[in-house]
């Protein structure tokens, strides 16, 4: 798990959008939706659901969130 794939998924949720944070991250969205999709493998389980328009989180990424989102802003400090 990378702090990349954490910050595309921060990302997402903030977003509610794969679209969205794909634009907002300048990648493309397969690039994004391929990270994500590697991170979901990692954590052994769906993060996000798909919808026709947008994303929402699943209990498992409600779970994840508060991790994933104090690693970023931890990287953040650091650097």
């Amino acid at each position: 798990m990378s702090l990349r794939q954490m910050e595309y998924f921060v990302t997402v949720v903030q977003e509610a959008s794969f679209t969205r944070a794909a634009d907002a991250l300048h990648v493309t969205q397969s690039a994004l939706s391929h990270q994500i999709k590697a991170l979901e493998k990692e954590v052994g389980g769906a993060l996000l659901e798909r919808l026709p328009r947008g994303a929402r989180l699943t209990p498992m990424g409600r779970a994840f969130l508060p991790h994933a989102e104090l690693a970023v802003r931890s990287a953040a400090r650091a650097r």
